[in-house]
């Protein structure tokens, strides 16, 4: 037997809808309007019921008017003051017959999908750049030498050096390229197990030993006795501690200092990696986790980063349940800081 929804279900499935929804009669009053469209408009219950969007004001209005003059849908991207969101309108006619009885408008927040075309085109555009760069290095550098220069011995030899440091960048990124996007994926399986910090913290110093020696560098390291241990995957750990402590290498200049530290608070190990570099501007701090932004994209490429080093650390610690941070004084230098979860 076919059930007819009343008045009370009805409103209990617009209640229950996140999208905002309003109708209209056919002189555009509204004469019902959900609790999702009222929050949109912040107004409070039963408020808009018997306005018009002539009261409400913006380019809705004229949407109105459109359907119910003509009687076809219309559809619109916009911002609805005072929110910041983006909305797709979508309104409709309500016909009986071939009447125009009223209208419905249906608003739906699309501000995440556009940030995701958005950040997924710069992505697009990011990768696209870096691996031109390179490129078209070793294919000029290759054309030289085909057109004779490889005759003259010492012009080969520096060309082809230039041309493997490059292969060697491209290699890196595309490595980081795979490791960001396996993590993000959820393709790489973390296999998270007590780990002792101290040891890996050690183990990559020694790993790091001759970049630190070549820029004569004082690292110190200062921890806890009986440090807790710490549940991650080893591995990633690692590479978490590789790539903070080669960037705070690349910016301290040389005879400079880096200090790490690892310490407890409640049920977390901080480690911070602090260089005495140049330090970044306050308005690039929120920014410098974001996968290929650099505050300083001609040294940056000079000292063969990739751009995604420090999204790889972010997106390995957060997938651990854990945070990262940075502070920075300019000329001063910075302090990046990660944390984990004790055992």
């Amino acid at each position: 037997m076919a059930t007819i929804l009343d008045n009370k279900h009805i409103d209990a499935i617009m209640a229950s809808l996140m999208d905002g929804i309003i109708t209209f009669d056919r002189n555009g009053v509204i004469i019902m309007a959900n609790k999702a469209a009222e929050n949109l408009f912040l107004v409070n219950k039963d408020a808009l019921q018997g306005c018009t969007m002539e009261e409400i004001g913006g380019e809705i209005n004229s949407m109105i008017g459109e359907v119910l003059l003509r009687g076809n849908e219309v559809f619109a991207e916009m911002l609805i003051q005072p929110r910041t969101q983006i909305y797709r309108v979508h309104v409709m006619p309500i016909k009986s017959d071939r009447d125009i009885e009223g209208a419905v408008a249906v608003f739906r927040d699309v501000t995440d999908a556009r940030n995701f075309d958005q950040m997924r085109s710069e992505f697009v555009g990011n990768v696209s750049h870096e691996l031109r760069t390179p490129l078209t290095s070793i294919k000029g550098f290759v054309e030289t030498l085909l057109d004779g220069a490889m005759e003259n011995s010492a012009i080969c030899r520096r060309f082809l050096s230039i041309i493997d440091t490059e292969t060697e960048r491209l290699s890196r990124l595309i490595e980081d390229l795979l490791t960001l996007s396996s993590i993000e994926s959820k393709e790489r399986v973390i296999n998270p197990k007590p780990v002792c910090l101290i040891h890996c913290i050690r183990s990559v110093m020694n790993i790091m030993g001759p970049q630190i020696s070549e820029k004569s560098l004082h690292v110190e390291f200062i921890c806890e006795p009986d440090l807790a241990l710490i549940y991650a995957d080893e591995d990633l750990l690692n590479q978490v501690l590789i790539n903070l402590l080669d960037n705070a290498i690349k910016y301290t200049p040389r005879q400079g200092k880096v200090i790490i530290r690892a310490y407890r608070s409640d049920s977390r190990v901080i480690t911070t990696i602090t260089d005495t570099g140049m330090g970044i501007p306050r308005d690039s701090l929120f920014r410098v986790f974001e996968r290929f932004y650099r505050v300083d994209k001609a040294r940056s490429r000079h000292q063969g980063g990739t751009g995604l080093g420090l999204a790889i650390v972010k997106h390995i610690v957060e997938s651990h349940g854990g945070e990262v941070f940075v502070e920075s004084e300019p000329g001063k230098g910075s302090t990046f800081g990660v944390s984990f979860l004790v055992v």
